[in-house]
C-alpha cells in the first residue's frame, strides 16, 4: 500500500510539472474548473500506474504537448478491462494502435471488437499483417465508406457489401469469422449475422507471428491508405483460433466479459504499441447487465444442454 501511495504521489507530480510545460494548452487548462482539473489528474494516474509505459505520457497522448514534428509511439503492457481506445477526429494514416499476433498459424478465427464512431464514413475496424508486412486479414468499408467487407490473403473474392448499421456514434459490437477449408465467412453486429459466404480464399492459413494493427488499413503494414483510417472508439478487441458457433457468438455479443484464446482484451499482460494521439480512457459497458463469470448466457446453456442429448 505504502509502495502504491509512493506511486500515485510520483505520479501526480510528475503530471502536475507536464500541465505546467505545456505551451499549447495553457488557456484550456486554465479554464478548467477545480472539478474538471482533479478528474483530469485522476485519469491520468490511473493511465499512469496501470500501464508499464515506455516513451510518452498520457498527456503526450492527448497530444497537448505542443512539441510537435515527431512521431509519438509508446509501447505498454497491463489490463485493458474497463478501457477503450480513442481516435481523434479527423481521422489520420498517424493514428493506429499495435498488437502481436498469434504465434501459430490459425486455419480458422473470430474476431469481435465493440467500436462506436462519429464519422459518416467507414474506415479499417483492423487489419492483420504478417511478419513480412503483407495485409492478411482485413475488416475494411468500401469506396463509398458507408458498406463493409472483410478481406483474406489481400483478397475479397466479390463477395457482397454489407452494412453493418454502424455509423451513428453508438456503441456496437461487430465479429468477422472464416475458416480456411472452404473459405466460409460471416460478418456481424450486434448480435445478427449479415452476411455470409464461401469462397473466400479456401486452402489458405493465416501465417503466426504478424501483427495486429486497429484503426488502419491497406497492402502493406506502414503504408496505410488515407481512407482507411478510423476516428472514433474501439474496445474489447479478441481474437479467437476458432470459428464460434452461433450460440457462443450471440452469447458474447451481449457480454464485455469477451476472453480470446489467441488476444485477450481483459487479459492482465496484453501488450500493445499506440502510435499518434490516441488515447486510452474508460469504457463503460453498453450492456446493463453482465453476468457473473460463472453463470451462463441462456443461449449458451440451451447449447450445451442440446449437446448432452
Amino acid at each position: 500500500m505504502a509502495l502504491k501511495a509512493t506511486r500515485r504521489v510520483l505520479a501526480v507530480v510528475v503530471l502536475i510539472i507536464l500541465v505546467q510545460e505545456t505551451t499549447t494548452s495553457k488557456d484550456e487548462v486554465a479554464n478548467e474548473t477545480n472539478a474538471e482539473k482533479i478528474d483530469r489528474l485522476l485519469r491520468e494516474i490511473e493511465e499512469y500506474e496501470e500501464f508499464g509505459v515506455q516513451g510518452e505520457s498520457a498527456q503526450d497522448a492527448r497530444g497537448r504537448s505542443g512539441r510537435g514534428g515527431r512521431k509519438k509511439t509508446k509501447t505498454q503492457q497491463g489490463s485493458l478491462e474497463r478501457r477503450q481506445l480513442s481516435f481523434p477526429a479527423p481521422p489520420t494514416t498517424k493514428n493506429f494502435v499495435e498488437l502481436p499476433g498469434m504465434s501459430e498459424d490459425l486455419r480458422s478465427f473470430t474476431i469481435c471488437l465493440h467500436m462506436r464512431t462519429e464519422s459518416d464514413g467507414g474506415s479499417a475496424l483492423f487489419t492483420y499483417y504478417d511478419k513480412n508486412g503483407a495485409e492478411q486479414i482485413s475488416l475494411y468499408s468500401d469506396e463509398r465508406r458507408t458498406k463493409y467487407k472483410l478481406r483474406i490473403n489481400a483478397k475479397h473474392h466479390g463477395q457482397e457489401k454489407v452494412d453493418l448499421k454502424n455509423l451513428d456514434g453508438k456503441w456496437h459490437v461487430i465479429c468477422a469469422l472464416w475458416e480456411g477449408k472452404h473459405g466460409s465467412y460471416e460478418i456481424w453486429s450486434d448480435g445478427k449475422m449479415r452476411v455470409s459466404g464461401e469462397g473466400l480464399d479456401e486452402d489458405f492459413q493465416i501465417s503466426g507471428g504478424g501483427t495486429f494493427v486497429l484503426g488502419q488499413g491497406g497492402d502493406k503494414k506502414g503504408k496505410f491508405d488515407d481512407d482507411a483510417a478510423f476516428s472514433g472508439d474501439i474496445s474489447h478487441f479478441n481474437v479467437w483460433d476458432e470459428w464460434l458457433e452461433k450460440a457462443d457468438l450471440k452469447s458474447r455479443e451481449k457480454s464485455c466479459k469477451l476472453e480470446g484464446n489467441v488476444i485477450n482484451w481483459n487479459a492482465g499482460d496484453i501488450k500493445l504499441t499506440v502510435n499518434g494521439k490516441i488515447l486510452i480512457d474508460k469504457f463503460t459497458c453498453m450492456w446493463k447487465r453482465e453476468l457473473p463469470g460463472d453463470e451462463m448466457d441462456p443461449l449458451t446453456e440451451q447449447a450445451e444442454k442440446d449437446k448432452k442429448k
